[in-house]
């Protein structure tokens, strides 16, 4: 395990001329295209120019207090200028770097070394036919690249089943051309693609919020899978994270969960609710000597009942309901999921 952190460590002076090779870079040899190839007679599709959008106007400060992780996302599809801002907003391209060994975009990289490339697996945005896509960005342009049979349900399971990712309207999926980077920095530029990862994912969640849109991050994928479904050389380039994005319903409002909202937890109503509650017998809640306590086999976690968020199992919790049955003895608890589903867990002894 602490073998694996190394490559997140610096050097100090003293170590880096020992350790580090000396660069292609200083070994005079011309620097690595800063976009991937592609035929010079392959059609290429339009986007949006920045200077004609006509959204994402919303205030920095409210975008950074919204920013959340949304995984729920309506069937509506997405348009092609919301398409085009969220490109340009994550990797499009200002300039190219008179030297020609770097590119200036709308997020900064380490060196202007770019090491990322951005697909589009497209379910439905308007005037676009469904399939993968890669972004042109110093064109500001689509490549359409092949059509996915059956591309929501292969995404899903590529994925890991997690379905909500293949049934998104759009899903980027960033890849690494490493040699970019490793060209000046090698072998420490592994540290340096992983913070330009960050940052790029970053600038889409941002570009999400600004034009109501809902994104997440996604690092659990099968990765030989889903290189070889992109047509990847993998010595070369690799897909290193993935993001489905959509329009996001409305979460329930806490008032309409809350039957009773006025009255609060207290140490007094959890004696009264002591007692085991289970669904299915996989999860159950205990209620003892004041605590609630979350139990999955053997283990138990000590929850905090005065905190709306929680996480049960794999069940991400908006917040808990308390309730009694009508002779004021403990009746269930209810789970309120970042899904706006509710779960039932019976009072059982």
């Amino acid at each position: 395990m602490k073998e694996g952190r190394k490559f997140l460590h610096f050097l100090d002076s003293e170590e880096y001329d020992k350790i580090v090779p000396e660069s292609d870079e200083q070994k005079k040899v011309p620097p690595p295209l800063f976009q991937q190839s592609f035929p010079e007679d392959s059609p290429l599709i339009d986007l949006i120019p920045p200077d004609d959008f006509n959204i994402g106007k919303t205030p920095f400060l409210e975008l950074v207090n919204s920013r959340q992780s949304r995984r729920k996302y309506t069937l509506d599809p997405l348009t092609l200028e919301e398409l085009s801002f969220l490109l340009w907003s994550t990797q499009g391209v200002k300039n190219v770097l008179k030297s020609g060994r770097g590119v200036k975009r709308t997020v900064p990289s380490a060196g202007a070394k770019s090491p990322l490339e951005t697909y589009l697996v497209i379910n439905r945005v308007e005037g676009l036919e469904p399939g993968l896509y890669r972004y042109i960005s110093f064109s500001h342009q689509l490549l359409f690249l092949k059509t996915i049979d059956n591309a929501e349900e292969t995404m899903g399971k590529l994925s890991f089943d997690q379905k909500f990712v293949g049934i998104a309207p759009l899903i980027f999926c960033w890849t690494a051309v490493p040699y970019r980077t490793e060209w000046r920095y090698t072998i420490l530029s592994h540290k340096f693609i992983a913070i330009d990862l960050g940052i790029v994912c970053q600038a889409l969640y941002l570009s999400c919020e600004a034009v109501n849109l809902g994104t997440v991050a996604i690092g659990y994928y099968e990765q030989n899978k889903l290189d070889k479904l992109f047509d990847l050389n993998t010595d070369e380039e690799f897909v290193v994270l993935i993001a489905p994005v959509g329009r996001y319903e409305r979460e329930k409002k806490l008032t309409e969960f809350f039957k009773y909202a006025e009255k609060d937890i207290t140490p007094g109503i959890l004696k009264r609710l002591e007692g085991v509650y289970k669904r299915k017998n996989l999860v159950e809640f205990l209620i003892r000597e004041g605590n609630l306590i979350l139990k999955i086999d053997d283990f138990e976690e000590v929850l905090d009942p005065y905190n709306e968020l929680e996480f049960i199992g794999e069940q991400s919790c908006r917040a808990l309901r308390f309730e009694f049955t009508e002779e004021g003895r403990p009746g269930k608890i209810v789970v309120l999921t970042a899904n706006d589903e509710e779960i039932d867990f019976e009072y059982v002894e």
